[in-house]
């Protein structure tokens, strides 16, 4: 039988794997913990034990998630610089153009324009997303592809959630993209061989 530890974690994650399927799907305008409680099986008291702040505490604790989960997922790869990363991650479309980890981190960040309480709360973790998932400083002045490449990954990322192209037109568009961006060399030799 869990413990009070274990089941308490255990509760923490469901709201935390809620609101991430929440935001992915509908976007953080549609999030609310009416929503995030009745998918994660919990009351909404359970969620203000956990999370007093409701989506203030919830929400940093999602990012910092989410950016550990995108990290692990590069460092899998190796060694890879800056491009390399952007390159892998933009082909990582091509298999998978939700890129959950990366939409969600975008939309919450989005969030932040509008609401300044929960920009005091994620800015700061936002400002070690470029170091950890991209491998540069978010001041770091980038390589104009390298900067072309991220821009176009966020924005496919965001263009998933259109009803325009769907998902079989972000994957026409990238792959147009790929075949006019030559890769850097190591990355085509370790990645597309």
């Amino acid at each position: 039988m869990p413990t009070q530890i274990e089941r308490s974690a255990q509760t923490q994650q469901d709201l935390l794997t809620a609101a991430e399927m929440q935001i992915a799907e509908h976007g953080y305008a549609a999030l609310s913990e009416g929503r995030i409680c009745a998918r994660a099986g919990v009351t909404r008291g359970a969620l203000r034990h956990h999370y007093p702040s409701g989506r203030y505490d919830l929400l940093p604790m999602l990012l910092e998630q989410l950016i550990e989960r995108q990290s692990a997922e590069l460092a899998a790869a190796g060694p890879i610089d800056p491009r390399e990363r952007v390159y892998l991650m933009l082909y990582g479309i091509l298999n998978n153009p939700a890129q959950s980890n990366l939409l969600v981190i975008l939309e919450i960040w989005m969030a932040t324009r509008g609401d300044a309480k929960l920009a005091t709360r994620i800015n700061p973790i936002l400002t070690t997303m470029f170091e950890r998932v991209f491998g540069a400083a978010a001041d770091q002045n980038l390589a104009p592809d390298i900067l072309a490449i991220r821009l176009t990954l966020t924005g496919a990322c965001m263009h998933r959630l259109g009803h325009d192209d769907g998902h079989e037109g972000v994957v026409r568009a990238v792959q147009w993209i790929l075949e006019r961006l030559p890769p850097p060399p190591e990355f085509a030799r370790r990645f597309l061989s």
